[in-house]
């Protein structure tokens, strides 16, 4: 039951986050506990001479002992885009993640829905500056451009570059609040990005594959629910019976 309350809490996750631009869907992997070998019990027959000895046990088969989660692992394949034709939206649209800083530190985020606050810094939703390839926050003022690279244009004039960096191995990262993430490890500078101005990425989450998972979630919940129920009902009446023996 643990494991599909595990399931359930994962399902509704990716469902709540199905408009959030960037996101990536997330996935349980269960995993079996050993299996169980039963056996009947040797049988004692006679044998030729009228001793008795005892038979090699028998085996009947094998008893599941349940199932764990294995892990909970993100799906990293790259979405949809979609148009916005605003100068502030980016979208990387290969592998890398934009960089940010924040009062922790610096994190990463897939997420291009960017907007130039009142000091004409680059941040995100949430107020955190972009970084460029300097990791300083970038500064825009007037009419602006960004290639394919991640270069920023101002008027004409090149004025920095975006910071886009990836990882050895995505599966460490750690999903933090603000769409934004962590890692253990130190990621390295991509040097030749790919990305789209006034496109956003949008959620790779698709919401009709996962209302059919959460379905099939609920009900296996229900029926170990059931099953557990039942159990529960025949050792009472166990207990009451020999409770009842005088």
């Amino acid at each position: 039951m643990m494991l599909q309350m595990a399931r359930q809490d994962v399902v509704a996750n990716n469902l709540a986050n199905v408009n959030t631009s960037g996101f990536k869907k997330n996935t349980a992997v269960a995993k079996a506990f050993p299996d169980m070998l039963i056996s009947r019990l040797g049988e004692c027959k006679e044998d030729k001479q009228g001793q008795l000895k005892v038979q090699s046990p028998v085996v009947i088969g094998r008893l599941g002992t349940g199932a764990s989660i294995s892990g909970i692992y993100t799906d990293f394949d790259n979405n949809n885009l979609k148009k916005t034709d605003s100068p502030c939206d980016l979208a990387i649209t290969g592998a890398g993640y934009f960089v940010v800083q924040t009062p922790e530190g610096q994190r990463f985020t897939r997420c291009g829905e960017f907007k130039i606050n009142s000091e004409g810094i680059l941040t995100t939703n949430s107020g955190y500056p972009v970084l460029d390839s300097n990791d300083s926050p970038i500064t825009i003022e007037g009419e602006f451009l960004i290639d394919e690279q991640g270069n920023i244009n101002v008027d004409g004039e090149n004025i920095t570059r975006l910071k886009i960096v990836n990882f050895n191995d995505l599966q460490i990262l750690e999903r933090l609040g603000d769409n934004l993430l962590n890692s253990p490890e130190e990621p390295y500078v991509m040097e030749r990005p790919e990305m789209l101005q006034g496109y956003i990425e949008q959620s790779n989450v698709n919401a009709v594959k996962e209302m059919v998972t959460l379905i099939s979630v609920v009900r296996a919940y229900e029926s170990l629910q059931k099953m557990v129920q039942a159990e529960d009902e025949i050792m009472g009446q166990a207990i009451d019976k020999v409770g009842s023996i005088n």
